[in-house]
């Protein structure tokens, strides 16, 4: 990362780290939450390579077997994953007077998933852990607020593959951005008088 900085001209517009966190869901495993935070770099005024990593946990009562011998049932979820790969944004749009820049990812990486499953008549419970390949595509929009803060959301298809088998998932992020050394930021033209 050093060597990338020290190599690129000062004067090339658009480029600055970038930090991001905020809130994120992922379904499956009774969907769970947690939060995201990550780094990005921008290359160009439209093209940065992002870090980001999820934390995501649920808790969920299995009720079903809760008129049975077995009784009721507890399982825990806690899904991580760390994904990298491009951010790729496209033209300024301007959708009445919101300033929206909307983007496409493409992320790829690691996920790890741990789950208990645990009986609460008699104390038993087992635990399962696994970390395999995951891959991301999806996108979102951004709003920005001035040259260094914006608010954004993504929407992403999530696929891992747990236990030799994949696994389809939809990721939702809603977060704050913070980009050091600014970004392209247009005000609101003035309004013509008529």
């Amino acid at each position: 990362m050093l060597l990338t900085v020290l190599a690129l001209p000062n004067n090339v517009s658009g480029q600055g780290l970038e930090l991001h966190g905020g809130y994120v869901h992922v379904t499956q495993n009774f969907g769970t939450n947690g939060f995201n935070g990550g780094a990005a770099w921008w290359f160009t005024k439209r093209v940065t390579i992002s870090a980001d990593y999820d934390s995501a946990w649920n808790t969920s009562t299995i009720g079903t077997f809760a008129i049975t011998p077995v009784g009721t049932l507890v399982s825990k979820a806690h899904l991580q994953n760390l994904l990298f790969g491009p951010r790729i944004f496209f033209p300024y749009n301007r959708i009445e007077k919101y300033r929206l820049n909307p983007f496409a990812e493409a992320q790829f990486g690691l996920s790890r998933i741990k789950t208990t499953a645990k009986q609460v008549i008699v104390p038993v419970s087992v635990s399962s852990s696994d970390t395999a390949f995951s891959w991301m595509i999806g996108g979102g929009a951004e709003y920005l607020f001035d040259p260094h803060w914006s608010g954004r959301a993504n929407l992403d298809f999530l696929r891992t593959h747990f236990a030799d088998q994949g696994q389809s998932r939809f990721r939702l992020a809603l977060g704050i951005t913070y980009t050091f050394g600014g970004r392209e930021f247009r005000p609101k033209p003035p309004e013509v008088k008529k």
